[in-house]
């Protein structure tokens, strides 16, 4: 199998399993009685999969991902507005790179 064919059936077999994962996921939840525990825990796992992605950045990035990290969670606290402080990460990551090029 060549390259492209490989990618070709990398993809499809991702998208089936994304499809897959979503269905049964639907048919699950379905199934359980939706308690005030389980409602909480399923509303900041989101933002625990994105805590995870940051701080793993930070940990295996450098000085530039750490300020950068830094400077979305001063935003942050200041304004409570998760967009803003996003964007401010990603800003001030764009401007380090640059400075250091």
């Amino acid at each position: 199998m060549d390259a492209s064919a490989l990618s070709y059936a990398t993809i499809a077999a991702m998208a089936v399993t994304v499809y897959l994962t979503r269905i049964a996921g639907s048919e699950l939840m379905s199934r359980i009685t939706m308690t005030a525990r389980l409602e909480a825990m399923l509303k900041t796992m989101a933002a625990s999969v994105l805590v995870a992605i940051v701080v793993s950045e930070c940990a295996h990035g450098g000085l530039r991902d750490s300020l950068a990290v830094a400077a979305a969670a001063a935003l942050m606290l200041a304004t409570r507005n998760p967009y803003a402080a996003m964007t401010a990460g990603v800003a001030a990551a764009a401007a380090l790179s640059f400075l250091a090029a």
